[in-house]
């Protein structure tokens, strides 16, 4: 008898160990909320003219103030600089190690330079507000691949900061699965215009929605995060948009980080709130955090943060 008594305990102690770590796993998904406040933090503290000719210490400045949000989350954390026209820059690097497969990479970058006469609130202080906080809501989620978090300095430029990190990746020592681009992802307008390649009659009149751009390499990527964002974010309207090769013919939909990537055939893809084709304060000096819908944004940092859960378990 005592020996079933000592059977029945462990069966109930194990059993309790099983509905509490199914409770965890709960709360852990719970806590994948992002904070609206948290998001105004950054855009505030980014919101300044960060252009590398007559701004160079406020590109300094939020260089530095991205690192130190970075170091805070606990990641690995390591400049990549680079000089142009006689200058030095750099790329902000966090990185989650994978556990078991942490040679295979998915990258998650947005850029922090602007061009100048602009504070640069939805370009792009959005994205890298939204880098900032799905790196650290991460930082304690178990993930088998690696998750690198990168913020690009020169986007306005030619791509120039992306470009010198994509052509000084250690080829053959690790594998890049994707490249995600956050490129304005905080304004919503009661207008959205489309390029002259698209026919609007396929696509929303309102710009309510986050869309995701990508090659033909990049459709499984491109799938895969739209599987997220409708499983996790239901509410926030998605469109989606697969082009041939680089974009040629359709200039709007390379005009961010992404195109570093695809440059080297990496898949790699854009989320965006589609810029100038929505936005009128685009690289104008009313380009502030009073324009942006936070709400918005929250819900485009939650489907990102799931998605790179899943891209990396």
């Amino acid at each position: 008898m005592m020996e079933f008594r000592i059977s029945l305990f462990s069966f109930l102690l194990i059993l309790s160990c099983f509905f509490m770590l199914s409770g965890d796993e709960r709360k852990y998904w719970e806590k994948a909320m992002i904070s609206i406040e948290d998001l105004k933090g950054h855009v505030k503290n980014l919101q300044v003219d960060r252009n590398p000719y007559d701004h160079y210490f406020e590109l300094e400045q939020a260089a530095k103030y991205i690192e130190r949000e970075f170091l805070k989350t606990g990641l690995e954390v390591k400049e990549d600089s680079f000089q142009w026209e006689g200058r030095s820059y750099k790329n902000i690097v966090a990185e989650k190690r994978g556990a078991t497969l942490p040679k295979e990479v998915f990258i998650l970058g947005a850029h922090y330079d602007t061009v100048p006469g602009s504070p640069g609130a939805d370009d792009n202080a959005s994205g890298v507000a939204v880098l900032l906080e799905v790196a650290r809501k991460i930082q304690t989620a178990p993930v088998k691949r690696s998750v690198r978090f990168i913020a690009f300095s020169l986007e306005e430029y030619n791509f120039i900061g992306s470009a010198h990190y994509v052509e000084n990746l250690k080829k053959g020592e690790e594998e890049i699965l994707g490249m995600i681009s956050l490129e304005m992802v905080g304004f919503t307008g009661p207008k959205q215009n489309y390029p002259p390649s698209l026919n609007p009659k396929y696509y929303p009149n309102v710009g309510d929605f986050i869309a995701l751009v990508a090659n033909e390499r990049s459709k499984e990527l491109l799938e895969n995060i739209s599987r997220s964002f409708k499983t996790h974010i239901p509410q926030l309207p998605l469109e989606f948009l697969i082009v041939p090769g680089k974009g040629e013919g359709m200039e709007e939909v390379s005009l961010s980080d992404h195109r570093s990537f695809w440059d080297h055939g990496f898949p790699a893809l854009m989320v965006t709130d589609t810029s100038f084709l929505r936005n009128p304060n685009y690289h104008l000096p009313s380009d502030t955090l009073e324009t942006l819908n936070f709400e918005f944004m929250r819900k485009v940092a939650t489907g990102i943060y799931y998605s790179m859960i899943e891209l990396a378990r």
